[in-house]
């Protein structure tokens, strides 16, 4: 693997919410000779989102404009650093919310989120049954967070979904409103489009939508804003003039560090997804691993047969024998060449065997 390669995957730890794992991949490619200058800077500027400490950030975009002193991104991003307010390193003490159920007349712009991987991040509700939408880069493996409502209440919030590939989580909570939260229609979201991003911290940041780069996924929305501008982990709702919620802010950036935006239109239908696979499976449990949804702890089994991540023990049936035909189908056994640790034909995700989680070799590299 090329120290390019090795980037891109730190980059992409980060994004699916591995901070911790990311950062020390980070450090040392910051000052890697195998990469070229650009890519060292590239690597500061995300190890600077491993922490929330103000002085690490701090230090990293000054290396980072070490290696590139004519980046005028990164020189804008350390200025506005600088110049900005400290943010608060924890959200307000509130009281603990007790009713189960509670109805809310009318949906807070933002909401905020507590005990992710990544620190403080914002979230949105997306429709009246009380489902928060915020990143995946904020949750991380949390199975659970704490949800902050309009500086009044806290409750604990369920994460149901995840979706790194879309940098999406979707979180349930006891909540119901009165009304549904005002969307855009997609075809009003257009170019140099006017919009606000609420942050659960209590900044707002005004920008606009700009055109996107050829070749980026249809569901992303480019703005003006730079990354290292952002106040939290990100899961900012992005409101048009009129009040109408038209995406929801991410860390991921385009090449010049502009950050990206999930379109609105494009988390209803990953929401609408979930609720389908939900009816579908009404017995699976949510994996924080990978994010998906798992059968196997039904079945005996140990392990998600999407990512091969141990199960929590509270998941799975521990009162009776494991339904071994069953869990064959699920995780394919013999359909696979035999696992070189274990020997289980169960099958490999990402070159991780599914029965034991060691990685496997391919048959040139194995055979000298």
């Amino acid at each position: 693997m090329t120290a390019q390669d090795e980037l891109r995957r730190a980059i992409q730890l980060m994004q699916n919410g591995q901070a911790e794992a990311a950062a020390a991949q980070l450090t040392r490619l910051a000052n890697s000779p195998a990469l070229d200058a650009k890519a060292r800077a590239a690597a500061c500027v995300w190890l600077a989102e491993t922490r929330a400490d103000r002085h690490f950030k701090l230090r990293c975009l000054e290396r980072a404009l070490e290696h590139e002193p004519d980046n005028v991104q990164i020189r804008q991003g350390l200025q506005q650093l600088r110049s900005a307010p400290a943010q608060p390193s924890h959200l307000p003490i509130m009281r603990p919310e007790r009713e189960s159920g509670r109805r809310m007349q009318q949906a807070p712009r933002v909401v905020g989120i507590d005990g992710g991987a990544n620190g403080l991040a914002s979230a949105v509700f997306i429709g009246g049954e009380g489902l928060l939408a915020t990143t995946s880069y904020a949750v991380g493996a949390a199975a659970a967070v704490a949800v902050h409502i309009s500086g009044e209440q806290e409750m604990t919030g369920a994460v149901v979904r995840r979706y790194p590939q879309h940098d999406l989580a979707l979180i349930a909570t006891p909540l119901s409103l009165a009304r549904k939260p005002a969307i855009a229609p997609p075809g009003l979201i257009a170019e140099n489009q006017a919009f606000s991003a609420s942050s659960a911290t209590g900044l707002e940041l005004r920008g606009q939508l700009c055109r996107a780069d050829r070749g980026l996924p249809t569901h992303w929305l480019r703005t003006n804003i730079h990354q290292i501008q952002m106040p939290d982990a990100g899961g900012n709702p992005l409101y048009d003039a009129q009040g109408q919620l038209i995406g929801l802010l991410t860390r991921n950036s385009d090449s010049s560090g502009a950050a990206l935006a999930i379109q609105v239109s494009h988390i209803l239908a990953l929401a609408e997804q979930h609720r389908r696979d939900r009816q579908l499976l009404p017995h699976a449990a949510y994996c924080p691993a990978c994010g998906s949804l798992t059968q196997a702890g039904r079945y005996g089994g140990g392990s998600c047969e999407t990512c091969g991540a141990a199960l929590l023990t509270n998941g799975r049936r521990a009162s009776s024998a494991p339904d071994h035909d069953a869990l064959r189908q699920l995780y394919g056994e013999n359909a696979a060449q035999p696992c070189i640790h274990c020997g289980a034909q169960v099958g490999a995700y990402q070159g991780r065997c599914l029965r034991c989680g060691q990685a496997q070799m391919s048959p040139a590299v194995a055979g000298g």
